[in-house]
């Protein structure tokens, strides 16, 4: 039952749901001027393209056999899929775990060696770098393909026959099973890019609690330089703030990957230490699968939100995405309606605060407004009982 519901119901949710907003993503990130795009983007586009794709073969492999079959289905049609569907769930693992592994090394560069990443971290080197790290994930994941492929199970006769999904002998190789699922996926894919990122990622951090304390030890509270750090409106100390949040963000980033992909190498080295005959058979061993399966999912479907909480440009740049299709306008108008707290429609107010409400959707300036109209509408009776008094 557990397993049903992750690898269908929630499988299915998370994967369409992550594909929606990691399109979303990508689009606010291309959306942007060329000229001022950081070389940083260009990880987190190849990062969301990779991992939607990998959502979609989920979807593909797990989801849509549980939903629509109630299990995983090892004959009929729908298995001349999984050759193409199998090598491609570990070529876009493989490169998600390359990409956020180029993404730690270049926070790690830029943090303890800024000089260093200056002179690499070009965005023309960046880019090329992307193209040849996913090149490289799909040669990599090219003998998968020829681990499985389909036969004919006949019965009786050759008209009644059924498509299945079977091993190869190259998947039965022992020497192959050693050299390329033991040594090089765990060097490569696994264990040791696991434990990079946790060495990055813990050296990262520090830089960044250490810069933390920096900036407090030169803007120290109860001083004459505390009201100038707060009242300094310098392009300096500004993109100095984004570039703290932007490294917090990326951290994040990292971080969410890590937890997500610890399980899974636990998993692959038990199965290797035990044998994958043994392994299989256990049940605690499949729903751990599954379970590890589904926190993949997870990380891959939930980048959005990273971005939106610490990105400014990045929540900018959404709202001006959501405001420029028509639904979105009319929910955003909605939005700010309902903001405005300044004029209460049950009760009695002056034609001119109205409007003005609906014009600026601002308390500040709508005061403001109001306040000038008064004194200009007062000036005026003021001039007109001079010019012309009243009569008795």
């Amino acid at each position: 039952m557990l397993s049903h519901l992750l690898n269908g119901y929630l499988t299915a949710f998370f994967v369409f749901t992550g594909i929606i907003l990691n399109l979303l993503s990508v689009s606010i990130f291309l959306r942007k001027e060329r000229a001022g795009t950081p070389a940083i983007q260009y990880y987190l586009v190849t990062l969301t393209l990779w991992q939607t794709a990998l959502l979609a073969n989920a979807f593909l492999l797990y989801s849509f056999p549980n939903l629509w079959w109630g299990h995983l289905v090892s004959q009929g049609t729908y298995v001349y899929l999984y050759p193409y569907v199998y090598t491609f769930a570990n070529t876009t693992h493989t490169g998600s775990v390359w990409i956020v592994l180029t993404l730690t090394i270049d926070r790690y560069l830029a943090l303890c060696q800024p000089l260093k990443h200056r002179a690499i971290g070009k965005k023309r080197r960046v880019r090329r770098l992307m193209v040849a790290v996913s090149i490289m994930a799909i040669v990599f994941s090219i003998p998968r393909f020829f681990e499985v492929h389909v036969v004919l199970l006949c019965e009786r006769s050759e008209h009644n026959c059924v498509a299945a999904i079977d091993r190869t002998e190259l998947f039965d190789n022992r020497l192959y099973w050693t050299i390329y699922h033991v040594i090089l996926a765990m060097v490569f894919v696994t264990l040791l890019p696991c434990l990079i990122l946790f060495a990055l990622t813990l050296r990262i951090s520090i830089a960044l609690r250490s810069a933390i304390a920096k900036r407090k030890s030169l803007c120290a509270p109860n001083s004459d330089i505390d009201t100038r750090c707060k009242s300094m409106k310098s392009s300096r100390y500004n993109s100095s703030r984004k570039d703290h949040k932007s490294n917090i963000m990326l951290v994040l980033v990292i971080a969410k990957f890590l937890v997500s992909d610890i399980l899974p190498t636990v998993i692959d080295v038990l199965e290797h230490l035990v044998g994958q005959s043994a392994f299989m058979r256990s049940p605690l061993a499949s729903l751990f699968v599954d379970i590890s399966n589904f926190l993949i999912v997870l990380n891959c479907s939930s980048n959005f939100w990273v971005f939106f909480v610490w990105g400014k440009r990045f929540r900018r740049s959404c709202r001006k995405c959501i405001k420029s299709t028509h639904i979105g306008a009319c929910i955003y108008d909605m939005a700010q309606w309902n903001t405005d707290s300044e004029v209460s429609l049950c009760a009695p107010s002056s034609f001119t605060t109205v409007n003005v409400t609906k014009a600026y959707g601002s308390t500040e300036r709508s005061f403001r407004y109001k306040r000038n109209m008064e004194l200009i509408v007062s000036r005026t009776d003021d001039t007109s009982s001079t010019t012309n008094p009243s009569r008795t």
